[in-house]
């Protein structure tokens, strides 16, 4: 068990791109509001793509509101390990902020899905915050207890994407800042196209480059950076930097790579329009709605209106649910299986539910002229006294 963590990790030194802004602001308003928004906050993630990073600026930013708080960072192994004493998990149930990492092994512990239960069941129920990371959504774990299956997903569940292009730019830039480096005008951008989706990865493929400048005292140039990295590329269709590749000459910049994902965020303190609006993408996206539209006004360059977007967003919302109930009660398989999630299907929602009501007027219509029919007929009046036997 530990309770130190990496000073250096906090909310302003990551990276914060579309992939996963979410995760971001999840992680930055349990640390402010511990046990009082997502609680539990679940994390997942691939490998090396900011996890750790994130569960440790909860603890660095909990403790700069908060000196006197109780917040434990741990490892799941290290947490359910058989030699660890009742005292040693009484201090697990006496944290304010609990930060379990690496969950994914839980399956390796026969004893661990209990034990994590009721740990977990004490810490809820007292209103302690408990962050959670693993590499794989909780559908996803395998053979998992019910009852933690519940507790995992009463909370938040938030995932971190791979970097795009931008954000694979803006670790390099930071990470070239840090180390006081320069590379020639399009060489990190040639570095960035390599669409490595693993962080560690970039940082190592930038790590080739400046360790082959060092050694060859001169700067590498951008029409050189794929011949420079050809060895260390496992597939040439779609780049990927092996891990451990690096030789001897890349030694003393172990502790680049040893360094978590971290990059330019424009400000820990966000503007309130800009909080606003992750506070709204958190909200719908936890409901299960698209909020692809909200996500756009968050790279504004400007200031906007969060009130009005946000007003305006949930009215569609309020279209979307009124406009599945209709669809639900008249005709559900006009759907076709498409969920309703997203305000950007309006347009073509509307189109549907007025061909269905279409659709049932047509058919309301036809019963009427048949009723017509029925009652106009043309009777001759002989014919039907003729035909009327009243059994005389």
């Amino acid at each position: 068990m530990s309770e130190t963590v990496d000073a250096r990790m906090k909310f302003e030194s990551f990276v914060v791109g579309p992939e996963n802004r979410l995760a971001w602001e999840a992680a930055r308003t349990t640390a402010e509001s511990p046990g009082a928004a997502y609680n539990p906050l679940f994390i997942y993630s691939d490998t090396g793509l900011g996890k750790t990073h994130l569960l440790a600026a909860i603890a660095n930013r909990a403790h700069e509101l908060q000196s006197s708080l109780t917040v434990i960072y741990t490892p799941l192994e290290e947490m359910l390990r058989g030699e660890h004493s009742d005292r040693t998990d009484d201090r697990f149930r006496e944290a304010q902020i609990l930060l379990v990492d690496d969950l994914q092994f839980l399956g390796q512990h026969s004893d661990g899905h209990q034990k994590l239960f009721h740990l977990l069941d004490h810490l809820l129920l007292a209103g302690r915050q408990v962050v959670l990371a693993c590499d794989r959504p909780p559908l996803e774990m395998g053979e998992l207890d019910d009852r933690l299956l519940s507790r995992f997903s009463g909370g938040l569940v938030v995932d971190i994407g791979r970097p795009n292009l931008n954000t694979r730019r803006a670790i390099l830039e930071r990470r070239l800042g840090e180390l006081g480096a320069d590379l020639k005008p399009g060489v990190l951008d040639a570095v960035a196209r390599l669409a490595l989706e693993n962080v560690r990865q970039l940082q190592g493929a930038l790590h080739r480059v400046l360790a082959t400048q060092k050694a060859e005292d001169r700067q590498i140039k951008p029409d050189e950076v794929d011949r420079l990295l050809a060895d260390v590329v496992a597939d040439p269709q779609m780049p990927w930097l092996s891990e451990g590749s690096a030789g001897d000459t890349e030694r003393e910049f172990s502790d680049f790579l040893d360094d978590v994902s971290v990059a330019v965020e424009e400000a820990l303190t966000s503007p309130k329009w800009r909080e606003d609006l992750a506070r709204a993408i958190l909200k719908w996206e936890a409901e299960g709605y698209s909020t692809t539209r909200l996500e756009r006004h968050l790279d504004a360059e400007g200031s906007v209106d969060a009130q009005k977007i946000i007003l305006l967003y949930e009215k569609d919302i309020a279209e979307l649910k009124s406009i599945a109930a209709q669809l639900q009660g008249s005709d559900p398989a006009a759907l076709g299986g498409m969920p309703i999630t997203d305000p950007e299907q309006l347009p073509r929602l509307r189109d549907i539910l007025a061909s269905v009501r279409r659709q049932s007027a047509a058919e309301d219509d036809f019963f009427r002229d048949r009723e017509k029919v029925v009652w106009d007929w043309p009777v001759i009046e002989d014919r039907l006294i003729e035909s009327w036997d009243d059994g005389h």
